[in-house]
């Protein structure tokens, strides 16, 4: 798997390139920003090219009234994609919006029915897209859009599917923006460039989780909703963090780490955490919790 970096590493005024739809992987939920329709097409057609190549059920949630035509300029054939049921294209007004109000909770309900048919059908994983656009409108329940990306994150951990969410700067403004931000592993902003892949993959794997990348503040809320319900998502009695990936992981972070074991009462421990990983978990409290550090190799 490609080692994550950080999308802001090297900086550009200009657009992010839509090379970087081809960085993600399964495992991936990423809040693409942007402040230019030509960017939105781009990379909503980027990001379904790259499903339908890649033999993913690609389900596309627009408000664009014309998103078909928008896909047909970015030489994608929704005619024949869409008749063999390899791309959904669904207007959110007639889908997430079609009672007139926003449910985070039905609207996790069809993203585990669209994974389910995904895995059910033979394709290789779920690849979605959504423009979120909507909540910026005085839509009932648009207040819960912050909790269903959260709760989105346990759903990909899985491992089977990605999710990329477009939501337009001009439209979201501080600090909803930023709430909104944290709420995904990682985030493309027009700072990133054609160098960056998203910042957090969180993948879970027989007995634990993978965490691939850097865990901060501007991802905490994802990575908080994904440890939080850890021991609720295993199937094993007992997990382990395998941090062998994870390059960086801020106080906060460490922290959330140290009090979910502290909690599971002995049944979460890591592996592979680096010297400077270590020290920082030990600083938050780790050397309380029985288990939770392997011993240092003489």
């Amino acid at each position: 798997m490609t080692l994550p970096i950080t999308v802001s590493q090297a900086i550009t005024c200009g657009m992010p390139d839509v090379a970087l739809v081809d960085r993600m992987r399964p495992g991936d939920h990423v809040c693409w920003t942007f402040a230019d329709d030509r960017e939105r097409r781009r990379v909503a057609g980027g990001w379904v090219r790259a499903g339908l190549r890649d033999h993913h059920l690609v389900v596309y949630r627009t408000g664009a009234p014309d998103a078909l035509a928008e896909l047909a300029d970015e030489r994608i054939d929704t005619r024949a994609a869409i008749g063999s049921g390899r791309l959904r294209v669904l207007p959110v007004d007639q889908n997430w919006l079609v009672t007139g109000a926003f449910d985070a909770d039905a609207a996790d309900q069809e993203f585990a029915a669209d994974l389910g048919q995904a895995l059910h059908s033979g394709y290789a994983g779920l690849r979605a897209v959504a423009d979120m656009g909507w909540a910026a409108r005085r839509v009932p329940g648009a207040e819960q859009l912050g909790r269903y990306e959260r709760r989105l994150n346990r759903r990909i951990a899985d491992g089977y599917a990605m999710a990329l969410c477009l939501y337009d700067r001009r439209l979201f403004a501080e600090p909803r923006m930023s709430e909104l931000t944290r709420a995904h592993p990682a985030s493309v902003t027009e700072r990133s460039t054609r160098y960056g892949s998203p910042l957090l993959r969180m993948v879970r794997c027989p007995g634990g989780l993978r965490l691939f990348g850097e865990a901060d503040l501007s991802n905490r809320d994802a990575f908080a909703a994904v440890l939080g319900h850890l021991l609720e998502d295993s199937p094993a009695p007992d997990v382990t963090l395998d941090l062998t990936e994870l390059r960086f992981a801020d106080a906060t972070s460490c922290r959330l780490v140290v009090t979910v074991a502290r909690d599971s009462g002995g049944r979460v421990r890591t592996t592979g955490a680096r010297p400077s990983l270590r020290r920082l978990l030990t600083l938050q409290g780790a050397h309380g919790v029985p288990g939770l550090l392997p011993p240092v190799a003489p």
